[in-house]
């Protein structure tokens, strides 16, 4: 459960830093979860890709509240992470510096999946 106005640890090259969430994509609820799209605002960057004070797409990929499953089995992540997506919903970076779940098999995030090390 991510809410509005809430931080979240950018974990892929892009150069970005810290993000704050500012909207939801596709839903009419108040919080976003794995696997869901959120507009964030960049707060804090160093690099030449993103620069502070842009609005981007992102992708949820770590929450710290239990993420619960159809199978009955819940996942849990010591952080709130995300991967910064371009307009177009490809990923802006070329590295992506987390493990993804199962949530991200689907064929939308094939790009996603070839950048990360692996899904578990």
């Amino acid at each position: 459960m991510i809410p509005k106005n809430s931080f979240l640890k950018i974990v892929d090259n892009s150069g970005a830093r810290l993000a704050q969430v500012i909207g939801f994509y596709g839903q009419q609820g108040s919080y976003a979860s794995i696997g869901d799209v959120v507009k964030v605002v960049v707060k804090e960057a160093r690099g030449e890709k993103v620069e502070a004070g842009t609005m981007r797409k992102a992708v949820i990929v770590e929450q710290k509240y239990p993420f619960h499953r159809k199978n009955g089995s819940h996942i849990q992540y010591l952080r709130n992470a995300a991967v910064l997506l371009s307009e177009k919903g490809q990923p802006i970076g070329n590295r992506v510096k987390s493990l993804l779940s199962p949530e991200f098999s689907k064929p939308r995030w094939a790009k996603l999946r070839s950048l990360s090390k692996r899904l578990f």
